[in-house]
């Protein structure tokens, strides 16, 4: 039966011991962002001497019990715990951000031969030629030069991806001095300039968007298709016609003003209207791909879907061994029907008797497509 073991680890070290006896475990891994630990423990229980002291935890799974295996995103930094003192169970609650979160340790530097520009550091210009792997590989390394970081690694280089690719999107940067790295790392993501995933417990692997991470595992001879009653528990949606719009206001600096509309939007009580403020929008291509993603956001009812895993003995594909964030793979859509969903999020869960829970957020393409435009719209930023 597929179950969740915590295991304590030295800062940057070696392996502690199991926790044995935690009260709840709740673990979330988003696509291209920074994993999360909860968990509840007690400081009378076996095990909670090792977790008295900064420490790292690792997530392992097991699909029988006795092969336990720790996924590159697994390591967690204990960084917060709370509890009261006068319960006398002495339990405790901890927060523990992915070990990527180390990133905020490490903050960008003026480069000592070039000098800043209003207070930042500025690459690409004035010609737009740099890339997001040389971008993160040089505060990587810098940083690194300068003591921080210590037990940190990465997978790729300034001019070659995790693949071996060569880094194909260039453009310009002014990154105000002082901003932690993974700050900046997160802006390149949201902005659709590289893929990012922790391949091994202190190790950071980054590719060419939409590559590596985006697998098709509707295809093949053994597409992984999660069954109702197999695989899936239950599979509720949330639907809302809030952000039902068919005209888009686009308001820029200055004076700039253009508006939208699609007229091929339906809506029940005719024209609906949206508007945003989008500063540093001064030119209409911008300003028209605001619009439009504000449009295609507002053409349909928007439908949050999450499914509900089961884990029993017939349960044929199991999150973490046979499927990640970014796959797109077979789940029930509407009416339970057989459909092709990217994996947007899984999250886990262990009560205190072992029983393990979870659920995955799953996005259609037309959710794909809006992430599409709103990282188009995200490179507007990323010049100096």
């Amino acid at each position: 039966m597929f179950d969740l073991r915590l295991v304590a680890y030295a800062p940057n070290g070696n392996r502690l011991g199991i926790l044995p006896h935690p009260l709840n475990v709740q673990v979330a891994w988003p696509l291209n962002d920074v994993p999360s630990l909860k968990f509840g423990y007690s400081t009378r229980a076996v095990g909670a001497d090792l977790i008295a002291q900064p420490c790292e935890i690792g997530v392992q799974w097991s699909a029988d019990g006795n092969v336990w295996t720790e996924n590159g995103d697994g390591r967690f930094i204990l960084a917060r715990r709370e509890g009261d003192q006068l319960d006398p169970a002495r339990t405790w609650q901890f927060d523990c951000p992915s070990y990527l979160w180390v990133l905020k340790k490490a903050v960008t530097y003026a480069h000592a031969s070039i000098a800043p520009t209003n207070g930042q550091r500025v690459y690409g210009s004035p010609t737009p030629n740099a890339t997001s792997g040389f971008i993160v590989n040089s505060l990587l390394t810098e940083a690194q030069a300068r003591g921080a970081l210590a037990g940190f690694g990465w997978t790729f280089t300034g001019s070659l991806d995790t693949a071996g690719l060569t880094w194909n999107q260039t453009f310009g940067l002014g990154i105000p001095l002082g901003t932690d790295v993974l700050a900046v790392l997160l802006t390149l993501v949201d902005a659709g300039l590289i893929d990012i995933r922790m391949t091994g417990p202190r190790t950071l692997s980054a590719w060419r968007p939409g590559t590596a991470i985006f697998r098709d595992l509707t295809t093949g001879t053994t597409p992984v298709e999660l069954a109702g009653g197999r695989d899936i528990r239950a599979a509720p949606d949330v639907g809302t016609l809030e952000d039902l719009a068919s005209a888009a206001y686009v308001v820029g600096d200055s004076s700039f003003r253009v508006e939208r509309v699609n007229v091929g939007t339906p809506l029940p009580w005719g024209r609906w209207e949206v508007s945003v403020r989008q500063v540093g929008v001064t030119e209409a291509t911008a300003a028209n791909l605001v619009g439009d993603s504000l449009l295609v956001r507002g053409a349909v009812e928007r439908v949050q879907r999450t499914r509900e895993l089961l884990f029993a003995p017939n349960t044929r594909w199991l999150p973490l061994r046979d499927y990640l964030p970014g796959d797109r793979i077979y789940a029930p859509g509407a009416a339970g029907q057989r459909t092709p969903l990217r994996v947007r999020q899984i999250t886990l869960t262990r009560t205190e008797r072992g029983v393990v829970g979870g659920n995955l957020v799953l996005d259609d393409r037309l959710a794909d497509q809006e992430i599409r435009l709103a990282r188009r719209i995200a490179r507007l930023s990323v010049r100096p």
